[in-house]
Formats: structure tokens, sequence, C-alpha cells
């Protein structure tokens, strides 16, 4: 299993699906948020670093609930898990 992530292709924004690994634990976590209605979103910004995105709709809108930009290397696993431990705070918040 692996989390999906909607990723925006420079320099039109074009859009593919991608797929991160991730450890077990945090695939479930990534998961909960989706089936609540959040997705996953990523883009190599022009700096070379990657910006990662948790959105959930919020008033009838989709809104980004956590971000994390990285260096678009080894540290884009630790920013994932950031990503979604901090989705999941959110959707606990919320309740």
């Amino acid at each position: 299993m692996s989390i999906p992530f909607r990723q925006y292709l420079r320099p039109d924004a074009r859009r593919r699906e991608v797929d991160i690994d991730m450890p077990a634990e945090i695939e479930t976590l990534a998961q909960q948020f989706i089936e609540d209605g959040g997705r996953f979103e990523c883009e190599e910004l022009r700096t070379g670093e990657v910006s990662l995105t948790a959105v959930h709709e919020v008033d009838g809108e989709p809104a980004d609930i956590a971000i994390e930009v990285c260096p678009n290397n080894a540290e884009v696993v630790p920013a994932v898990e950031r990503l979604v431990r901090r989705a999941i705070a959110w959707l606990r918040d919320r309740e």
C-alpha cells in the first residue's frame, strides 16, 4: 500500500497521480484522511524544493490543511510523515 498524491507538473500545472510508499502506520493514517474526504498533493517548486499539501473541504471549498516544503531528496519521506500526522491532528481537532 502507498499514499496517493496528485502531482502538479511544471511548467503548465499538468496533473498526474503518483504514489509514495511509507511505513504501514503512516499509510493507515493517510487512508483515514482520504476516507474523510481529504487528498494529498505535491509539486516541485522553481527552487527545486517540493511542496506537499494536505487538502480537505472547509465551508464547501477545498482548503490547504497542512503544508510541508522540503528538498527533493531523502527529506521527502519525513516530510510526508509530518504532513500526514498534521492532517490527522486537524481531523481530530475538528471533531
